[in-house]
């Protein structure tokens, strides 16, 4: 979509850096590409300057300490109490400089994505001036807490995570999730659905380019070229990676030339490495440094199945790993936990549905594909069909088109998108969703 005119002016705030996440990057390009005017407020790792012009977009930092070189905008990484001190301090000071940048540009939407909610406050100033708010909710703030604390603190940790989500919600003119998992939760709570709609996580085409995808491996499994399971993303205890750990040593009798590899951090990684040994799989399995964007596309394009081995537990039914278009995208079959987000992305039949946290059925899926090429093919080539409905090229379309309706002054429910849809003929997906675990 091609704005009528340039004087459409937008600034996102993320506690994440950029162009680190992902999502972050490609709404605030699509808008350039747009011919809007695109600012994004954001926090400073170490060498980067407090100014940049980054492709078109007006990158303005803020460096705070604690936060560089460390992605605040995730709960990950830091005791909850320090990320919420964090992201408190963050809101202040983008509040700080939102407000001398509002009067200088007088920009038309405010975007925030949240972790956390309140970030969204920070656009004060220009929502008295006339600005329209949106809150992205790439997660949802109860759930995830719940899931990181317990006992009575984390009581009343959820409770004041219910508060802020609320009052925040009530700020903002429109409400972006990244699915209608997330939709149909936030609808149960009271937010009209007009408010909202959902733009997906979808994999970058810019960056997992056609000439980056390699054919897929329909041989024999053999010591020397093994069939390698691929995992990139967060390693935390809540992803499940000790099932996929479990499963190959199952699967070993039958399957005995398959590799696992790992990418990413994680507060898990030290007992995943205990249980490859104790299992007798270490040296089977891989574990590689996180990397930019581009490393994770040479990872998937030397790999062959992907591994989603989420377990079925609160705030992770809700999850809609963007790694799974990705593996889509450059035509690798999935394996991956049953859950309503992974069936929100796929028809059954076109990834391999185990159930979550079950070590037996992981390890038959593994089976399956190891000793059926013809399988690996049919599976790869009805995913990457389905991923045709969630590509970023329509999610940038509706982006935009979300922002001239409200520079415009009208109610996002207004537009007439698309809605998510069941078939009832083929099982079909319904389509919408995503999460950047």
């Amino acid at each position: 979509m091609q704005a009528q005119e340039s004087s459409v002016r937008v600034c996102a705030i993320t506690c994440d850096c950029y162009p680190d996440d992902p999502l972050v990057r490609r709404t605030a390009e699509a808008a350039i590409h747009a011919g809007f005017e695109y600012h994004v407020v954001c926090s400073m790792r170490d060498a980067q300057p407090s100014y940049e012009l980054c492709n078109g977009v007006h990158v303005h930092r803020i460096a705070i300490r604690r936060l560089s070189g460390t992605p605040v905008g995730r709960i990950s990484g830091m005791p909850l109490g320090t990320t919420i001190f964090m992201w408190s301090i963050f809101a202040l000071l983008a509040l700080m400089k939102i407000t001398p940048l509002d009067a200088k540009v007088k920009f038309n939407v405010v975007h925030a994505h949240n972790l956390p909610d309140f970030i969204v406050f920070a656009a004060i100033m220009p929502k008295f001036r006339g600005a329209r708010i949106i809150l992205h909710m790439q997660d949802v703030s109860p759930e995830l807490t719940a899931s990181r604390a317990t006992g009575v603190l984390g009581k009343i940790a959820c409770g004041l995570a219910r508060i802020q989500e609320q009052m925040s919600v009530r700020f903002a003119d429109h409400v972006l999730t990244v699915g209608w998992t997330l939709e149909e939760l936030l609808s149960k709570r009271g937010i009209p659905k007009e408010k909202m709609s959902s733009i997906l996580n979808s994999a970058d085409p810019q960056v997992f380019r056609p000439e980056k995808r390699t054919r897929l491996f329909l041989g024999e499994p053999t010591a020397e070229r093994p069939l390698i399971l691929l995992y990139h993303g967060t390693c935390a205890a809540r992803c499940g990676l000790h099932t996929a750990i479990e499963a190959m040593a199952k699967a070993a009798n039958s399957a005995p030339h398959v590799h696992l590899r790992i990418m990413g951090p994680g507060d898990a990684l030290p007992s995943l490495k205990e249980l490859a040994q104790k299992l007798g799989v270490a040296d089977r399995v891989m574990f590689l440094p996180t990397g930019p964007v581009d490393a994770v596309v040479d990872f998937i394009a030397n790999g062959d199945i992907g591994i989603i081995p989420y377990p079925s537990a609160g705030y992770m039914d809700l999850v809609l790993p963007t790694k799974a278009y990705e593996f889509a995208l450059m035509g690798r079959p999935i394996i991956a936990s049953d859950l309503p987000g992974i069936r929100s992305m796929f028809r059954p039949s076109s990834v391999l549905l185990c159930q979550p946290s079950n070590a037996d059925s992981f390890a038959d899926a593994i089976v399956e594909l190891y000793r059926s090429p013809e399988k690996r093919a049919q599976v790869a080539k009805q995913a990457e069909q389905d991923n045709m409905n969630h590509r970023w090229e329509l999610m940038a379309d509706r982006y935009c088109r979300l922002l001239t309706t409200l520079a415009a002054g009208g109610k996002a429910g207004e537009l007439k998108r698309r809605k998510h849809v069941t078939s009832a003929s083929t099982g079909g997906p319904r389509l919408g969703s995503s999460s950047r675990l």
